[in-house]
């Protein structure tokens, strides 16, 4: 039997050559399959904002769903309000200000008993030539003053006593609440769509920028 040996190598390199092209073909197939999964897969979880890291609520490898809290993030707010400052008791404040007004009663009585003995001493004095009535009338006038001042030290201590018996008197009113601003805020850093969480680069105590990779997540194939 005698082979035609032009025609048996056209006829092998046509077959060989359609292999070798339907093996490229394949491989470019399979290579571009690959990177598109690569690429496609692949979720950054990103700091929502610049903060203290607080809490890492998943660990390598667990599962996800869309949504879930990933980290913790604490901010500080500059302008929280300090700690209110506690009022000072209504019955104490009561009872400082009976003391008070029973210690102007005091030198105000003492005042007046000056400015009388002053006119009792002036007023012989004037009938013998000894004093002019000019230092009288001033004498008498200082002396009404004193009394006046007497007169009102008294009605003050009064109304400072009736304090004290009013606050000394149980009261029904619900306390009032401190509105302070509280001194940070907790914000959450949320997985886009649901995975795996492939790394974590993030831990307790670092301090991130708004915009930092938290996580890569591997999405679920839809």
């Amino acid at each position: 039997m005698s082979i035609n040996f032009p025609s048996f190598l056209r006829t092998w390199s046509r077959r060989n050559c359609a292999l070798l092209v339907g093996a490229l073909v394949l491989t470019a197939s399979c290579q571009s399959r690959s990177a598109q999964d690569d690429a496609g897969g692949i979720v950054i979880v990103n700091a929502p904002v610049a903060g203290e890291v607080r809490r890492v609520l998943v660990r390598e490898g667990a599962q996800v769903g869309a949504g879930e809290m990933i980290v913790e993030i604490a901010v500080r707010n500059e302008g929280a309000s300090a700690p209110p400052v506690q009022p000072e008791d209504p019955q104490a404040r009561a009872a400082k200000s009976v003391t008070t007004a029973q210690t102007e009663i005091e030198a105000a009585r003492a005042e007046v008993v000056r400015t009388q003995v002053e006119v009792q001493r002036l007023t012989p004095g004037v009938a013998a030539g000894q004093a002019s009535q000019g230092e009288l009338d001033g004498a008498r006038a200082n002396y009404e003053r004193a009394q006046q001042r007497f007169q009102h030290a008294q009605d003050a201590a009064q109304g400072a006593q009736s304090g004290l018996v009013a606050a000394r008197q149980p009261t029904f009113s619900p306390a009032t609440k401190s509105a302070a601003t509280p001194a940070e805020q907790i914000i959450a850093a949320r997985a886009s769509s649901a995975g795996t969480v492939r790394v974590l680069n993030a831990r307790v105590g670092d301090h991130v920028a708004a915009g930092q990779p938290l996580a890569t997540l591997r999405a679920d194939a839809p």
